[in-house]
């Protein structure tokens, strides 16, 4: 267990910020009006983040700030200001996902502490260990590792280790979902996602020509996750953060999740167990759920993690409807749960008034007891009825962060000095090393009747009332009878408190001249050619499979981004007699026990490994991993690590990266404005062929929903990838699996940059990607004679559909 252990509290208004001081909250997490990913929650304006860090330092909560969303160029100079201001308000950390922006940050702000984003998808030891090694102090774990996974992290890493328990769940790993910016032009990368995983879908067979029988349309929508029974097997995990997901929930929501982990955390650090009580339980259904799930994070899968029925709350679960009169307006429900005057429905209506038994009027039903309630509709018996609202517990929680009410308190400690003749002095401190010493501006006079007792002074001093403090002891040093007004005291008390309140806002161990020096972010640097790069475009391939090799081999073509780790022998010695270079092109995720593709490539023979001319890396642990086993090979980086900015470029440059393959999501108009795409000691290069790959997700829905398999239970039909999933729309995407069981998601157009290829010429960008998945031979001899022969002509014989991408179009 984590000494340190933290209660991580989401924060999306001011309201939010008190509930979750108020109710325990050890630290919070919360976003500004710019850069945060989130962009959709209220969050905070400049004035109003330095009133949180203020609020919440002096209640001993630490503030993490989201900054965790990708950078435009033309956004960099607000960006760094921003961070300043930050910076300058003593914000605790920032969460970032942006490597470039990461970079600048340890840069001009060295003793900034920065936390890797869910958004940096950090899933094995290798990605932790990388991040740690280039300045992260923390690192959020993604949402798909399990307790075992998390616990060889903790024993192998000094990074803190952060991860989520409670709240929705992404379908797709964070930060490799690019689902909302295909279909429209909000990206997740940006905090905008428009959520398409919560939209209606069909499975289709194309195999058989049908639509699968499922129960439910919500195929790729998420249950929400609840480990709330299990907290004891989370904390021994070492983690120093136990997160709760929710900016955009309301403050009651962060009240009762927040107040219902603290109690658990505690009675398990005291009793060795979490000690849930079944209100507890029913408190978290109530305010929120999408049903409830354990998650990757304790062993769930499949079935278990998902909630096809529907996409938004569900409540708690109450009973059923045993009748409806229309005459009357009264609907029947046999109880299974209390129902209360004021609780939310999820049959509609507003809120409950009166309870009928019988011929009493209540204000409560009881479980076990048939009740009435008004009600205007139409619903069947036998519906299920869920409890969406508990007026009694939003009043409750309400009341917990009410403005001027405190129910932390933080212990003081005073000493008060009072001779005649002498002004009297007040020392305050606190359990943090903050000192406040005052004297007062009146002079302590011998008393003619009645001198001020050290019962008295210690009164007057302990009267902190509503302040966030109260006086854990005091020492009155008296001389004499003496006599001093109480106001005195009172003002003298009421300044120390302000002092000390204004020394525990303040993180002194800041160098706060750094923040002055303006820094140029622009960087700009002299345009000119690669060198001994050829005054034409370059076409790099991302082959699947060795028949799609065979006819690249056929083409005059630059390098090969080879995919496959079982036949990559073979495909090695094929490039070799064509003469041509080979590089691994690594996946997204290697899970930490997924040693297959680290094994195969250790084992290669020497001679193997001379064939081999490098790495194609897609996750930051990759990096070191390549640089550690193979020193001597050349780096590519893949467009899953998210450039946009000349920081991320030079990042990589910086990292000996010889070519940079550009974010899919990134456009022209942005690209215009970056200085460092060619000329700079590192080759650019974007996607100028290929099918979308929107999302990649450890959940399979051809598995759990046609065949209802469990994990690693792969057959040969999974490898043939005939099923799609349907939009209402009647877009079909695509779905394939990989040896994992891990799902990719296509899109239903291609990316066809054929007719743009001068465009990204002309800004430098000379090396095109040109990306195969299904093409069978025939298909990849069309698309070859189209970009590198210029027969266009032979794209439109495939009869797809293309489109360009984001190369026209800006993501928000």
């Amino acid at each position: 267990m984590n000494k340190n252990l933290e209660l991580l509290a989401p924060v999306g208004s001011m309201e939010a910020l008190r509930a979750a001081v108020q109710n325990g909250a050890n630290a919070v997490y919360l976003g500004g009006k710019v850069f945060s990913a989130r962009a959709s929650a209220n969050n905070f304006d400049y004035d109003e983040l330095r009133q949180a860090v203020e609020y919440a330092h002096i209640r001993d909560c630490k503030v993490f700030v989201t900054v965790n969303t990708l950078i435009k160029q033309s956004e960099m100079k607000d960006f760094i200001d921003y961070i300043r201001y930050l910076y300058s308000i003593s914000v605790d950390a920032l969460i970032l996902q942006d490597i470039g922006m990461a970079k600048k940050i340890k840069e001009l702000f060295p003793d900034f502490e920065l936390h890797a984003s869910t958004q940096m998808a950090a899933h094995s030891l290798n990605d932790v260990l990388y991040l740690e090694s280039i300045g992260f102090k923390r690192v959020v774990l993604a949402r798909e590792l399990n307790v075992d996974e998390i616990k060889k992290i903790t024993d192998q890493c000094q990074a803190d280790i952060e991860i989520f328990v409670h709240g929705a769940l992404c379908v797709s790993y964070s930060g490799q979902c690019y689902m909302s910016s295909v279909l429209g032009t909000r990206s997740g990368n940006r905090g905008r996602c428009a959520q398409p995983c919560r939209q209606k879908y069909r499975l289709y067979n194309s195999q058989e020509d049908k639509y699968e029988d499922l129960d439910g349309d919500y195929l790729l929508s998420p249950r929400d996750l609840n480990t709330i029974e299990d907290i004891g097997r989370i904390i021994e995990t070492n983690v120093l953060s136990l997160k709760i997901e929710g900016r955009m929930k309301r403050p009651e929501y962060v009240a009762t999740v927040v107040s219902s982990y603290r109690d658990a955390i505690l009675n398990y650090i005291e009793n060795g167990k979490s000690g849930i009580s079944d209100k507890t339980l029913e408190d978290l259904y109530v305010i929120f759920n999408r049903k409830f799930t354990r998650g990757y994070l304790l062993g769930e899968t499949g079935g278990d993690i998902m909630n096809s029925s529907k996409p938004n709350n569900r409540g708690l679960y109450i009973g059923k409807v045993q009748a409806y009169n229309s005459r009357s307006k009264r609907l029947k429900i046999r109880l299974e749960a209390s129902l209360k005057k004021g609780d939310g429905l999820s049959i509609g209506g507003g809120t409950v008034g009166r309870i009928i038994h019988g011929k009493d009027i209540r204000t409560i039903g009881h479980p076990g007891e048939s009740v009435e309630i008004d009600y205007i509709g139409n619903i069947k018996p036998g519906s299920k009825v869920f409890k969406t609202s508990d007026g009694q517990l939003l009043d409750r929680m309400k009341k917990t962060f009410e403005p001027g009410q405190e129910y932390v308190k933080i212990p003081l400690f005073m000493e008060l000095d009072l001779d005649v003749g002498q002004a009297p002095r007040l020392k305050l401190w606190d359990d943090r090393g903050n000192i406040v010493t005052l004297e007062g501006d009146c002079l302590v006079e011998e008393a003619i009747k009645v001198a001020i007792s050290q019962e008295k002074a210690t009164k007057q001093l302990s009267k902190l009332g509503n302040t966030p403090y109260y006086l854990e002891s005091i020492n009155c040093n008296i001389e004499g009878n003496v006599s001093i007004p109480i106001s005195s005291l009172n003002t003298l008390r009421r300044l120390a408190i302000e002092e000390i309140s204004k020394q525990r806002v303040v993180i002194k161990e800041r160098f706060y001249d750094r923040p002055n020096k303006q820094v140029d972010v622009k960087q700009e640097g002299p345009l000119g050619r690669i060198e001994n790069q050829e005054d034409k475009s370059r076409f790099n391939v991302s082959c699947q499979n060795l028949d799609q090799l065979r006819v690249c081999l056929e083409y005059e073509i630059g390098d090969i981004y080879y995919r496959d780790i079982e036949s990559l022998g073979q495909a090695m010695d094929l490039c070799r007699q064509a003469g041509r270079d080979i590089y691994f092109y690594m996946p997204r995720i290697i899970r930490n026990d997924e040693e297959r593709i680290y094994r195969a490539l250790l084992n290669l023979d020497e001679e193997a490994k001379k064939n081999l001319r490098g790495f194609r890396l897609s996750s930051y642990g990759q990096i070191g991993w390549v640089k550690d086993k193979f020193p001597d090979k050349i780096i590519m980086i893949a467009p899953w690590l998210n450039v946009i900015n000349d920081l991320s470029l030079d990042y990589y440059i910086s990292i000996g990266a010889k070519r940079v393959c550009m974010s899919q999501e990134v456009s022209l108009n942005q690209l215009r404005g970056m200085d460092k795409l060619y000329g700079q000691g590192c080759e650019t290069e974007y996607v100028v062929y290929g099918s979308n790959e929107m999302m990649i997700s450890e959940y399979c829905p051809m598995g759990v929903l046609t065949k209802d398999c469990k994990k690693n239970k792969r057959d040969a039909l999974c490898n043939k990838s005939i099923y799609y999933l349907e939009s209402n729309e009647g877009h079909r995407y695509r779905l394939s699996q990989s040896l994992e069981c891990r799902t990719t998601i296509y899109s239903d157009e291609i990316v066809n940059l054929v007719e743009d290829l001068d465009s990204l010429s002309f800004l430098g960008i000379e090396n095109n990607d040109i990306v195969f998945n299904f093409e069978d031979q025939e298909e990849v001899k069309s698309v070859l004679r189209a970009f590198i022969q210029g027969h266009k002509e032979e794209l439109d014989r495939l009869s797809r559909t293309y489109n360009t991408g984001n190369l026209y179009k800006e993501m928000d």
